[in-house]
């Protein structure tokens, strides 16, 4: 076989050429058909294998990424965030405003980068810096903390707001298009459940490491070659470090992927006119349709219940029981441990009172199940109801959310799903921007219950009527197909 034929045959088929377009460029060339066919199966043999292994250490990257990924998650959950965020001295007022300014932030965000990859192949370093860029947010939280400044952690809240863009839709659809299920492993391809685990004992262990090592510190004091030691460790020190240092580390990883896909040369900051053209454009679209109006009234009012209720769940659990059962942060982790169990199946129980119930009975139940946890916290504070009310919650917001989609896909056209889709994080954003303030004016002017019993309100005297109208539409539209 002629060797400088099978150079070339690698080289071509590399470039994703079909072998009947290597063979007839060759042959053009004067190689004999021979020496052509001959390197055209050995090259394919020998790149299949290259591909093979190449797929084997993607898989085991996306594995590390993940595993660092889910650790961060736990180790600094958002209940804990807004609880150091309390320790800075921020006002509950600053608090709901920040938190209710980085949901802002991150819908418009994630619009903008969903828009921009419909006509761009998005680089993958940006979702890596992304990620770098969280990392390092929580490094400059854990400062704030000690230093006492409500303006820093502020600052590095909102720059975590594009991680969570990067760690969500955008590195989802980057791997998937990377790596075929069938290739990643008994571990990866079920990181949902295994990452759930990883979670819950991270989120726990972190509890117990700032409850071993309080907001004040704990004095260690040993002695090493007749010299005497002493120093202050902080346990939420640790745990922000160990949270970005995971996420800075994932980070890198994936810029250390090869991307397979050419990506775009257009900078980000260049789609920003045509994204904004394209708002507006469609902006009209949700304020004329009147299914879409009532979707977005729902999606503001559970919006807001979600924004405040987890920028102070977490307050006031730590608060309330600090002194009692297991101690503050580790009270707060078996909580949210609980939640972050509900919400694996939550899923599962929906599809499941969906075929039971239909879904305009489950609606109903929906809201009354999200509003179990700030009831609880109102009328019945004890730490076992709180517990199973949080789970309760989660449920019943994964109703909501079932519901949002189903009556999405019912009561609009495709091209109207999609519009929708791409912008109803613009479309939320600018209400969101201005009630969450004062809901936060009235936890910080009032009590945290006063907020609370609102969110109740909200909930049920608002978003179910919504609902109950969507669904008389709904059926409206049925009695037109039959």
């Amino acid at each position: 076989m002629d060797e400088c034929a099978f150079f070339e045959v690698r080289r071509l088929l590399s470039k994703n050429l079909s072998p009947e377009e290597v063979k007839s460029h060759l042959l053009k060339r004067g190689f004999l058909e021979s020496d052509v066919e001959l390197a055209i199966e050995k090259a394919a043999i020998d790149l299949r294998v290259e591909r093979v292994d190449e797929e084997k250490v993607m898989a085991k990257r996306f594995l590390t990424k993940e595993l660092l990924d889910r650790i961060g998650y736990g180790f600094v959950s958002h209940p804990f965030l807004n609880i150091l965020f309390s320790f800075t001295g921020a006002s509950y007022f600053i608090i709901g405003l920040i938190n209710g300014l980085r949901t802002v932030l991150s819908l418009v965000y994630s619009s903008y980068m969903r828009e921009f990859s419909k006509v761009h192949i998005l680089n993958k370093s940006s979702i890596s810096r992304a990620g770098i860029i969280y990392g390092f947010s929580f490094l400059i939280m854990s400062f704030a903390v000690v230093l006492g400044s409500p303006l820093l952690y502020s600052l590095a809240f909102l720059a975590g707001a594009l991680g969570v863009v990067a760690h969500g839709e955008l590195y989802v659809t980057f791997m998937r298009s990377h790596l075929k299920k069938e290739r990643m492993g008994a571990f990866l391809s079920k990181i949902s459940i295994y990452g759930v685990i990883i979670t819950i004992v991270s989120l726990l262990i972190s509890g117990f490491v700032m409850d071993l090592f309080p907001r004040a510190g704990k004095d260690i004091t040993f002695t090493l070659f007749g010299t005497a030691f002493n120093f202050t460790i902080y346990g939420y020190l640790i745990s922000f470090e160990i949270t970005a240092f995971a996420f800075i580390l994932s980070g890198f990883i994936l810029s250390r992927m090869k991307q397979k896909t050419t990506p775009t040369d257009v900078k980000l900051s260049s789609f920003a006119r045509e994204f904004w053209t394209r708002w507006k454009i469609h902006s009209k679209f949700f304020v004329r349709n009147k299914v879409v109006v009532l979707l977005v009234l729902t999606s503001i009012i559970t919006g807001i219940v979600q924004v405040l209720g987890n920028s102070f769940y977490g307050i006031f659990i730590y608060n309330n029981f600090k002194d009692q059962f297991l101690g503050g942060f580790l009270n707060v982790a078996i909580v949210f441990a609980i939640a972050v169990l509900a919400a694996f199946v939550g899923p599962w129980i929906t599809r499941k009172l969906q075929d039971k119930i239909g879904v305009s009975p489950m609606l109903v139940f929906g809201t009354l199940l999200t509003a179990m946890l700030p009831l609880s916290l109102v009328f019945n504070p004890h730490l076992l109801v709180v517990a199973i009310a949080a789970a309760l919650s989660i449920v019943g917001a994964s109703i909501l959310g079932m519901a949002q989609g189903f009556f999405t896909k019912r009561l609009l056209s495709d091209t109207e799903r999609q519009v929708y889709f791409s912008f109803i994080g613009l479309a939320v954003a600018i209400p969101l921007l201005v009630l969450t303030p004062i809901g936060a004016y009235f936890a910080h002017a009032y009590s945290l219950q006063l907020l609370f019993k609102i969110l109740i309100c909200l909930l049920v005297f608002a978003a179910t009527p919504l609902y109950f109208v969507i669904v008389l539409l709904y059926e409206r539209n049925l009695e037109k197909v039959f």
